[in-house]
């Protein structure tokens, strides 16, 4: 039986962490900016898994906070190195499970618990296939591990997103989120290999898509989910303002006029 404190506690540091997510990603990046997601609306209540580049150690918290900005009231769930989850046990009480790395038994764990994940309909699980961090804009091949665990008989969709962190003409990086097309798992090829082809297609698509809005560094481009701090801080800004002031004008903090409000 499962015991209702432990159920309440986890509720309310998963409360917690979102907000906290929200916060951290404000104060560290000028907005969190998505594309592409209308096809979102194409899921339903089936049981979901999103698929991610992995670019660099912001990406669990770019997981969280889609799940908590877009996904809701899903939760969110994802893999995470059994050694590291042991110093951190809490991390278990806000959806991480431990997997153990390069290990047939590590790679059977981890298929037995996303699926026991996955049988609540109300969770998104988060994976990053490739298994380490790459370049941004680098296609790499995918580790099987979500080919074996998505296939015909999965009744449940996947979804591909690309992220990127580039700077643009602020002080702080943009945080910038594309998802693909939905990809209905019945719709998925019987053989493993040439069903891990068409999920890299999916996530290699979505990443080109990004990569073409990156460089085209218009913010019109996408939503914005959330503006972040404006201007550079300190002295600099405070010059500023008392200029905007003399002139009888409002203090616009960023670069780009009428940007983010």
């Amino acid at each position: 039986m499962s015991n209702p404190v432990s159920g309440l506690l986890s509720r309310v540091l998963n409360r917690g962490f979102r907000r906290y997510v929200r916060r951290f990603v404000r104060s560290n990046f000028n907005a969190v900016r998505v594309v592409g997601h209308e096809a979102l609306q194409q899921i339903g209540e089936r049981s979901l898994v999103v698929y991610v580049n992995h670019p660099g150690w912001w990406d669990p918290m770019a997981a969280v906070l889609m799940t908590d900005l877009l996904l809701s009231p899903r939760q969110f769930a994802a893999p995470m190195d059994a050694v590291a989850l042991t110093r951190y046990p809490i991390l278990e009480r806000l959806g991480f499970f431990g997997v153990s790395r390069d290990s047939i038994s590590g790679a059977r764990e981890f298929l037995r618990n996303a699926r026991v994940v996955l049988q609540d309909s109300q969770t998104a699980l988060w994976i990053t296939p490739t298994g380490h961090f790459h370049d941004v804009r680098q296609p790499l091949p995918f580790q099987p591990g979500l080919a074996h665990l998505v296939d015909r008989k999965f009744g449940g969709v996947v979804l591909p997103m690309a992220l990127e962190y580039p700077f643009w003409n602020e002080r702080r990086p943009e945080f910038l989120a594309a998802f693909g097309t939905v990809i209905d798992c019945s719709q998925l090829a019987d053989d493993r290999d040439e069903r891990t082809r068409q999920l890299e297609a999916g996530l290699q698509t979505v990443q080109e898509r990004l990569r073409l809005l990156a460089i085209g560094r218009d913010p019109a481009s996408f939503r914005t989910l959330l503006a972040g701090r404006s201007g550079v801080g300190g002295w600099y800004d405070i010059w500023r303002r008392v200029t905007f002031w003399r002139r009888g004008q409002k203090f616009a903090g960023r670069h780009e006029e009428g940007e983010d409000g």
